[in-house]
């Protein structure tokens, strides 16, 4: 997916109440605006890495024998736990490897979640409530994603009310916090493209 530089997206179009416009002056607004032009393009970056990944290590998986595929999450050959690298595999193989869901709301959840709404028996329909509650803004823990999918009775934590000048903050943080795990997606995407390029190389040799 090609996506736009955050410089020509329109500010205009930036849905902000009056909630949080209030008291802000318009060059606060303005930056909260481009803020969020920035998030936005971020998690759709960081959703479209963890969608690489994932082929890639499903990739390698299905074209090595079960022990070696064990001994190569255990190398460190990638920088993930084994337990990611899992996960992003089984969702992978389950159902994100035939899906068109936006990149932006895979963002949102750990491969733990990606594998559970890939578990045994869990649908289409159900796997929809989980983007509809991320469309929503809803916070997608493993928790609540597995009682989406499974059913359940979810704990609800009410998350004390902010100040404009907090969310703005927290607004910048988040930026941060995804360009580092950007950065470190697309370090473990060229690894496993160094990998999957050696072994072609290797398997043209044989």
């Amino acid at each position: 997916m090609e996506l736009s530089p955050t410089e020509v997206v329109d500010l205009a179009s930036i849905p902000l109440n009056n909630e949080v416009t209030k008291g802000l002056v318009p060059a606060q607004v303005e930056y909260v605006k481009e803020s969020v032009a920035e998030i936005n393009e971020e998690l759709s970056c960081v959703g479209q890495s963890l969608r690489a990944v994932a082929a890639n290590l499903a990739d390698i998986k299905s074209n090595i024998k079960p022990g070696n595929w064990r001994a190569f999450l255990k190398s460190g050959a990638i920088n993930c736990s084994e337990r990611f690298a899992v996960d992003l595999v089984s969702a992978y193989t389950n159902w994100l490897g035939g899906s068109d869901i936006d990149d932006n709301l895979l963002a949102s959840l750990t491969p733990r979640s990606l594998a559970l709404m890939g578990s045994k028996g869990v649908t289409d329909k159900e796997r929809q409530k989980v983007f509809e509650a991320v469309g929503k803004g809803e916070r997608m823990t493993e928790a609540t994603v597995r009682v989406l999918v499974k059913g359940g009775k979810k704990k609800t934590n009410k998350s004390p009310i902010k100040t404009e000048s907090e969310k703005v903050k927290s607004l910048k943080k988040k930026v941060e916090i995804y360009k580092k795990i950007i950065i470190n997606l697309q370090d473990e995407n060229r690894k496993l493209s160094k990998l999957l390029s050696n072994r072609e190389k290797f398997d043209s040799l044989v």
